[in-house]
């Protein structure tokens, strides 16, 4: 007597195959191009939205750098004792006047701790119409200038007495 039915193995599987059914393994060409165009695709929105992060950079460390200058201005008059940013090639830092009247790095609440600029980034700053390296903010503000040039465009920075910061965009620069 037979332990299972034609047709069907002991684990219970279908052995016999329907005429005109193949079975199939991997993919056809078009299933692989349709899987291409789409990781393309894919690739080239992540590379666009990179190039928007990179312009948005510059505009960014801009408004954050306006921030914390009014920060730094409200900071010295509460204190007291002048609060300094010193401009370096790549970035910038802060540095408060100590009791011994030596400049230390300032760096109490994180937002005065020193920063790089983005990259293609650089910067003039014109203090009453003259060039500096320092920014010191006392019991007044200084009036100043702190121009960032970026790829695209100019981004000034524009200091008053009340410790105000003021900022401007101006369009594409040349090549």
């Amino acid at each position: 007597m037979p332990t299972s039915a034609p047709g069907i193995s002991e684990s219970g599987r279908h052995t016999a195959r329907r005429p005109g059914h193949h079975t199939r393994s991997g993919f056809t060409l078009v299933e692989l191009l349709v899987v291409m165009i789409v990781i393309g695709i894919a690739v080239a929105g992540a590379s666009l939205g990179l190039d928007a992060l990179r312009g948005r950079d510059s505009t960014l460390a801009a408004e954050r750098l306006r921030w914390v200058l009014e920060a730094s201005a409200e900071r010295a008059q509460v204190r007291g004792r002048p609060i300094a940013m010193e401009l370096l090639a790549d970035g910038y830092r802060f540095s408060a006047l100590d009791a011994d009247g030596r400049w230390v790095a300032f760096d109490e609440p994180p937002v005065f701790a020193e920063k790089l600029l983005p990259q293609q980034m650089h910067w003039e700053l014109r203090i009453e119409g003259r060039p500096a390296e320092r920014l010191v903010f006392g019991t007044r503000a200084p009036r100043f200038e702190l121009v960032l040039h970026t790829p695209e465009g100019d981004i000034t920075l524009s200091g008053s007495e009340t410790g105000a910061v003021v900022q401007q965009q101006s369009g594409e620069r040349g090549a």
